[in-house]
Parts: structure tokens; C-alpha cells; sequence
């Protein structure tokens, strides 16, 4: 391949992966953002939550959360979480409109339940797994939210699945910028 020829190949691969990896993980429903990662046995669910709007416009709160379809796993623990949620429960039956009380999906699915948290961006959720072949890679969400008098059930529950990217490892990084390396290089040599 002719030095231009390779430096454009090499510029657009750059450039179609740093965009595909920003958009992985992310789906937005009536104004809330939910993006999430998966790294080691760690699945990270970021809430951005400010303002949200449609049937959800109300919502103050945030009571409970539910992730199924993950495959299966012996055991999850919540390790990290925004104000109160640190406290919630775990359970492995069904989000429905009164809570983590339906049908029981254990060592597939995990619904958190608990105090509740006030809506804001950057509200972030982590779950560590343990055992078994957990599978992180569409799980379903539910969330249960609430309006002003805390009592009520506000809006859908959601249901979307989420479409998990992984975070990058150090060597994918590093392959980066060895190829940013390549291309300042080749810019060089072409203007002498």
C-alpha cells in the first residue's frame, strides 16, 4: 500500500473505533440516560436522572432497580451506590409495580430494592459478581420511580435492554496510541 493510502485506512479504523466504543452501553428513555460497562466480574450502571420527562416527568425518586437475562451467578453484592441505595435489598423475584415481588428468577436476575434516592445525573450502581457463567453483554432493565409523595408508582417501568460494552483494557490503549505514534510518524517522514 502506498504511505497515503495507509495513512488514511489507519486514520479511519482509529476513528470508526473511538466512535463505536462512545455509543456502546447507552439507551435513553423519557429523559434518562442509563449507561453501563462491564470490567472483570464488575457491571457499572451509570443514571443520569435530572430531568426526566413523558409518564416519568413527576418522578422525584428512584426506589428500585432490576437487571435479568444475565446468564447466571452464585452470588451478587451491591458495592457501590448513590445516598441510601447502599442499604437496598436483594432479590431475585420480578419488578412489578409494587416492588421486587413477583416471580422469583434466582441466579439469573437481581432486583434491589429500598430506600429512596433522589433523582440526579451521575447516580452510579455497581455489582460484583461471583460463580457461574454471568453474561453482561444485553441484560433487561426495570426501574421503579416515584413522585413527591413517595408512595406512588410514577410512569413505566421500562423494560429496555441495555447493551453492555466492555472497558477497555490497558493493551487496547496502548494499541491506540501506538498507532497514533504510527501515523505522527508517517506525517513526518511525508513532509521531508
Amino acid at each position: 500500500m502506498t504511505s497515503p493510502i495507509r495513512t488514511t485506512l489507519l486514520a479511519a479504523l482509529l476513528g470508526a473505533g473511538t466512535l463505536a466504543s462512545a455509543q456502546a452501553g447507552t439507551i435513553e428513555y423519557q429523559g434518562v440516560d442509563f449507561t453501563s460497562s462491564w470490567s472483570g466480574n464488575v457491571l457499572t450502571l451509570e443514571v443520569d436522572a435530572a430531568n426526566p420527562t413523558g409518564s416519568w416527568a413527576s418522578a422525584t425518586t428512584l426506589g428500585a432497580l432490576q437487571l435479568k437475562d444475565l446468564g447466571n451467578f452464585d452470588s451478587v453484592s451491591l458495592t457501590a451506590a448513590p445516598g441510601g441505595a447502599t442499604n437496598w435489598t436483594l432479590s431475585s423475584k420480578e419488578l412489578g409495580a409494587n416492588g421486587c415481588s413477583g416471580g422469583g428468577n434466582a441466579g439469573t436476575s437481581l432486583c434491589y430494592s429500598g430506600a429512596h434516592v433522589a433523582l440526579t445525573d451521575d447516580m452510579v450502581f455497581q455489582f460484583a459478581f461471583s460463580g457461574g457463567n454471568v453474561d453482561p453483554t444485553s441484560p433487561q432493565l426495570k426501574v421503579n420511580l416515584f413522585g413527591a409523595d413517595g408512595n406512588k408508582k410514577v410512569g413505566s417501568l421500562m423494560g429496555e435492554h441495555l447493551v453492555v460494552s466492555a472497558v477497555p483494557e490497558p493493551q487496547t490503549y496502548a494499541l491506540m496510541l501506538g498507532g497514533l505514534g504510527l501515523l505522527g510518524v508517517m506525517a513526518r517522514r511525508k513532509r521531508a
